[in-house]
């Protein structure tokens, strides 16, 4: 019998918005998400590793900061 298993991270988006893009340096849309690493067995999702991280997702440029550039 064959198994397939690894890790895959797996993004939530928790909400959406316009800031200040640090890249573009102009007012873009925005994702807030939470990314997670989890470990699959035959591609399903089984045990989360480690913490949720979250992160601020300029839709433009797709780079990615703390949630910390949301800060007036």
């Amino acid at each position: 019998m064959i198994l397939f298993f690894g890790t895959r991270i797996r993004r939530t988006v928790l909400s959406t918005g316009r800031f200040g893009c640090p890249y573009c340096l102009e007012e873009r849309d925005y994702e807030l998400t939470e990314s997670r690493t989890w470990f699959h067995l035959f591609w399903i999702p089984v045990i989360p590793l480690g913490e949720p991280r979250r992160s601020v997702r300029c839709t433009v440029c797709a780079g990615e900061w703390a949630p910390r550039v949301l800060a007036p």
